[in-house]
């Protein structure tokens, strides 16, 4: 692009500027002073091996997994509670955060990342911790925003599965396929017939993202049982007599608030009984939820469960109704599952036991799809240059905006899958590029012929990310606390931000 649109390319960062860049971009971390030394003197021998192995000490090191899995957990939607009107909070959502991170240590092959995330439930596993690994990735599909004060249980499900549809076509496809909910789509050669494919998949499939019932939860949810010794770190034993005195205390509060109901609706003119205030139906609700969590993270030995946020197959696949606009009550024909047929692929055939969770993990992930390797490329080149090839990274569809370069995102897609989908090769040879070294240095001509800097001719200038703003606060101060924290942050609030082991990466929080 510089040779055909006659740009010159701005001159090289100064070493020091580039090496700051490295750790930023890689680990979220500034430079010690002795790392500078080292670089500056590793760059008079010879710059682009200085650079090589600085990239490759920091995409060894366990903060690399934390940058890159920021990335990612800011792309699924992750948090640690459900947000919405009712803002419940997940205690097991940090078994996810914990995979993702370990997934971008372990430079995970990306479309093994992908099914993982899809279908870990119904891939094979050689070991319980494996299998437990695989279990935990389907969390992906259990986070995001729920409307648990919804009160009609079918809404409920289709927003849940609108939800599911939109962030895996989304994160992996870079198409929006949920606005086929109510129509065609009104860009892409998406008809509402494919949505509703894709529907039965998710229907056929059981979310579990925990949860007991009450007055602000009407959605209850099971949790998917792991098969190994790790429980969340909050919980501890009960003793068979705790375990007792707690079902008795529970069976005694539900009763209460069952009398509160009652004194509520029965007729008494001129009756005073204070059982019927609402406050108390509200207060002894909420005590009975405690309890039951309580209860419900132990097992009859009172030894606390290890569960995790996650999915699984219904016992009965079903096809989809297609929705008039959207409507519950508006059913028409009935939609066999399937996939988004404009990007064609290999068909498989749905099973007759099993959702097609699985059949549509590998046609995402499978080489000859067109947009799974280019979105994650495209997404990867976004976090070290400030700007992706195709800007909108989650539309790649015709109202997105073109690639400005589709031979270098085609280039760094082939090369991402002839390297086994390896995220940190990929990184290792975007960063040991000249364009990456480039600065940010302002030049008229340069910028009057390439003022949005579509083609990378300069360096972009970025802020800091909130995240790491506070980390290198703490690492110049000497207060960052390198070890990762196990277990949910949000539950230990404040005490895990402010406490004594306060200064923990901001990943965590």
């Amino acid at each position: 692009q510089y040779t055909v649109r006659n740009l010159q390319p701005a001159p090289d960062a100064e070493p020091l500027t580039l090496l700051r860049r490295l750790y930023l971009d890689l680990i979220g971390l500034p430079p010690s002073p002795d790392q500078q030394q080292r670089f500056a003197a590793a760059w008079q021998q010879d710059p682009q091996q200085a650079v090589e192995t600085t990239a490759d000490e920091l995409l060894a090191t366990p903060q690399y997994g934390e940058r890159w899995g920021r990335h990612w957990l800011d792309v699924v939607r992750f948090a640690e509670s459900t947000g919405k009107e009712v803002d419940v909070s997940a205690p097991n959502a940090w078994r996810y955060r914990d995979y993702v991170i370990d997934a971008f240590n372990e430079d995970k092959p990306y479309d093994r990342f992908v099914r993982e995330q899809l279908a870990g439930d119904l891939l094979a596993a050689k070991t319980d911790e494996q299998w437990a690994s695989q279990l935990i990735a389907t969390g992906f599909l259990a986070l995001g925003p729920k409307a648990l004060i919804e009160q009609n249980p079918r809404q409920f499900q289709a927003d849940l599965i609108d939800e599911q549809i939109d962030v895996t076509t989304r994160v992996f496809l870079g198409v929006s396929v949920a606005c086929a909910r109510c129509h065609d789509h009104k860009f892409d050669p998406i008809p509402q017939s494919d949505y509703y494919a894709l529907a039965g998949i998710f229907q056929s499939t059981e979310t579990c993202f925990g949860g007991v019932r009450s007055q602000r939860n009407r959605h209850p949810s099971n949790l998917l049982i792991l098969p190994v010794d790790d429980p969340n770190p909050s919980d501890t034993p009960l003793s068979k007599d705790e375990l007792a005195e707690l079902r008795r205390r529970r069976d005694e509060v539900q009763q209460q608030a069952a009398e509160a109901r009652r004194a509520a609706f029965r007729p008494q003119p001129g009756g005073t009984n204070p059982q019927a205030n609402p406050a108390n139906q509200f207060i002894l609700d909420q005590q009975a939820t405690q309890l039951t969590t309580r209860i419900n993270s132990v097992d009859e030995n009172g030894q606390p469960l290890t569960v995790c946020m996650g999915v699984q197959d219904r016992p009965q696949p079903q096809d989809a109704r297609l929705l008039i606009r959207g409507e519950i009550d508006q059913q028409a024909q009935t939609v066999p599952r399937g996939f988004v047929q404009v990007l064609g692929g290999p068909v498989a055939a749905m099973p007759a036991n099993g959702s097609g969770r699985l059949q549509l993990a590998r046609w995402i992930a499978d080489e000859s799809n067109p947009l799974t390797a280019r979105v994650m490329v495209n997404r990867i080149w976004l976090h070290l240059f400030g700007e992706a090839i195709v800007r909108e990274t989650e539309n790649f569809g015709a109202s997105g905006p073109r690639p400005t370069d589709q031979q270098l995102l085609d280039y760094l897609a082939v090369q991402f899958m002839d390297n086994g989908w390896s995220v940190k090769t990929l990184i290792r040879e975007i960063v040991s590029s000249r364009a990456y070294r480039l600065s940010s240095a302002w030049n008229r001509q340069r910028f009057e012929q390439d003022p949005d800097n579509l083609y990378f001719a300069r360096a972009q200038p970025r802020r800091l990310q909130a995240e790491v703003l506070r980390d290198c606060m703490l690492a110049a101060s000497g207060g960052l606390d390198l070890q990762r924290p196990r277990g949910s942050m949000v539950a230990q609030y404040p005490a895990a931000i402010l406490g004594p082991n306060g200064p923990v990466g901001t990943v965590m929080a």
